[in-house]
């Protein structure tokens, strides 16, 4: 009885599940989607006529275009001095890199939404939106051309990887999704990170520096709309599928243009959430440097944006909590049911903390390296980059355990054993905090033997614990929320990150403007104090004194004293984390939580089902097979 009752509590959020055929297929309906969202029915739809063949296929070929576009993003790095040196204009192009990243992390909560109310094959929108930018890099004739161009890139970038994220989520089973999720943007991370810069390089080399990053980026738009042309073509085609299959159902019809603003895409959220994150992060962003000449209007805007922020809450409340003649959206840009769940709570404050740690820590870290170790500025980047390639492994190698956990622990017999998604969280995020408190110890001695080794350890070790917790985190928040969320839990997933490092960057910035300039004048030689100022400001002008010199030594001793700030600071904000990580649901991978849809096992949202449910399904069997 209470097993009905539950059953009939959960049809008044999901409908029904696809009923199975004899042959593992399944029949879709509107009905059976979780919401009424355009966009979902639209990928149930789609869902309903394509096979694992066909997952597969399309898999290959976006591998193929992240591979180009890995190469573009890693090569790029090389061409933007020469960019902007073309058009003498630095300022104008720092002020529109902070509004590229403020529209880019807007756009981490505003896509869910869209592919919720448009559909899922919209990642081969957001690619062609990135290849119009190399485009625009390549051809622009001013600055505002280029300034247009990489906030163009920085949307489209954002939202080509929350369509991912997503479309994955929809088309791979639970057990085997942190390996989908991982493979293709870690394989090409990996080949791309070191060689990139040097095709980079290449390029500046023969076609001259003057007009080279021209031919760089409309090399790379030409390559990738190449590259593109399978995953567009196979995303179209399915939707061709769909149109010349008379038994899939038509869409719902639009709504007035009313609802879709006001309701649908909750238009008033939107505007105050983005104006919000604009006002916050701008003058964050800025203050990278800029500490010392913050003014009023710089902490009048980041109390407008806050209250804003407040008021977005209050917005996102459900009606309960509102006045009656306030209306109500009936589906708010972030639900308050998914900002509740205490899995996608806890990810954002995990999330949001790790990156201000590695922010706060890794903005200066290879300006000290320089100074303090006297490393090249290849070598510090090589040293810095440790961690992100034995984060892209790790993923890989934590994606491939959760997948064929079960069928290794069979084949040993050791029985049907489980993957749970807390133990890779539970071990990661204490590796992190150890990664980062073991560089307190390390800054301290830059100069001894084994400083370049020690820097090694410590970021490969936080690589490792990043590796772990994050792979299956999302796979964490992604099954512990219903399909109709699925989108925004992503997004809410990924804008954490975003928004952790631009203020982890903010705090590194105050930290090392505060204390730097004023440490030099402490500790450098009376006659020499005069100097604090060029040496703060140019760090070629601290590299080129002898680091045994009185002066050398003196800017050692307030370099280490910056970082070990710096390393401290970061250390802290790892605590949050571990306490954090013990409120993520724990989800048990098993096949039961899935359902057989057109071939092969989607994650879908199924209640698990109960011991008695299994046993009595079970008996039923038996039942039919000695009938048979």
């Amino acid at each position: 009885m209470n097993n009905k009752n539950n059953e009939e509590e959960e049809s008044n959020h999901t409908p029904p599940l696809p009923k199975l055929t004899h042959d593992g297929a399944s029949t879709l309906s509107e009905e059976s989607t979780t919401m009424q969202k355009r966009g979902i029915v639209a990928s149930s739809r789609v869902l309903s006529v394509i096979t694992r063949k066909d997952i597969h296929i399309a898999y290959a070929a976006y591998t193929l275009l992240a591979l180009g576009i890995a190469f573009a993003q890693y090569t790029q790095s090389t061409f933007t001095a020469y960019a902007t040196s073309a058009f003498k204009s630095h300022s104008e192009l720092a002020a529109a890199g902070v509004v590229s990243r403020v529209f880019s992390m807007c756009a981490y909560a505003l896509m869910p939404k869209i592919t919720d109310n448009i559909g899922r094959t919209s990642p081969s929108v957001f690619a062609t939106m990135i290849l119009i930018s190399y485009s625009m890099m390549a051809g622009c004739k001013n600055v505002q051309t280029y300034v247009g161009a990489n906030v163009f890139s920085g949307l489209g970038s954002t939202s080509y990887e929350i369509a991912i994220q997503i479309y994955i989520a929809e088309t791979t089973p639970i057990v085997s999704r942190a390996l989908w999720n991982v493979a293709a943007d870690s394989f090409s991370a990996i080949v791309t990170m070191y060689s990139g810069a040097e095709i980079g390089g290449h390029i500046l080399d023969n076609w001259g520096t003057a007009n080279g990053w021209r031919w760089g980026y409309g090399m790379w738009a030409i390559i990738n709309a190449v590259l593109a042309v399978p995953f567009i073509s196979i995303l179209v085609s399915w939707q061709g599928r769909v149109k010349r299959n008379p038994a899939v159902e038509p869409l719902p019809p639009r709504t007035s243009l009313y609802n879709q603003l006001f309701h649908e895409y909750d238009i008033i959220g939107v505007c105050l959430l983005v104006a919000s994150v604009a006002l916050i992060l701008v003058p964050l962003t800025l203050a990278k440097g800029l500490a010392a000449k913050w003014t009023d209007q710089n902490i009048a805007m980041i109390c407008v944006g806050f209250g804003l922020l407040l008021l977005f809450i209050g917005w996102s409340l459900p009606k309960r909590f509102r006045p009656s003649w306030l209306l109500t959206p009936k589906l708010p840009l972030i639900p308050w049911y998914t900002l509740k769940d205490r899995s996608v709570l806890a990810m954002f404050i995990i999330n949001m903390c790790d990156f201000m740690s590695y922010g706060c820590f890794t903005t200066y870290f290879q300006s000290f390296q320089q100074v303090a170790v006297r490393v090249s500025p290849a070598k510090a980047s090589q040293i810095d980059n440790t961690l992100r390639i034995v984060f892209q492994v790790t993923a890989i190698v934590v994606g491939l355990v959760m997948r064929f956990w079960t069928p290794i622990c069979r084949k040993l017999g050791l029985g049907e054993r489980r993957f749970h998604t807390k133990w890779p969280i539970w071990i990661g995020i204490p590796l992190c905090a150890i990664g980062i408190a073991i560089d307190i110890n390390f800054v301290q001695n830059p100069r001894r033997s084994s400083s370049i080794a020690s820097f090694v350890i410590a970021k490969a070790i936080y690589g490792i614990g990043r590796g772990m917790f994050q792979t299956s985190s999302q796979v964490a928040i992604q099954a512990a929320v219903k399909r109709g969320e699925l989108a925004m839990a992503t997004g809410i997933f990924y804008f954490a990150m975003s928004l952790g490092g631009a203020i982890g960057v903010a705090v590194a910035g105050s930290v090392w403007s505060e204390t730097l300039p004023d440490t030099l004048r402490n500790n450098l030689p009376e006659a020499s104090k005069n100097l604090a100022q060029t040496i703060y400001g140019n760090i070629a002008t601290a590299i080129k004194y002898d680091p045994n010199s009185e002066i050398g030594l003196a800017i050692l001793k307030s370099y280490i004293h910056t970082m070990k700030i710096l390393a401290i600071v970061a250390t802290c904000l790892q605590v949050p984390m571990l306490i954090g990580m013990f409120f993520v649901k724990d989800i048990v991978l098993t096949e039961e939580e899935e359902v057989a849809h057109a071939g092969r096992r989607l994650g879908l949202d199924k209640k698990k089902r109960s011991d008695e449910d299994r046993m009595f399904e079970k008996g039923e069997r038996e039942e039919e097979k000695a009938v048979a």
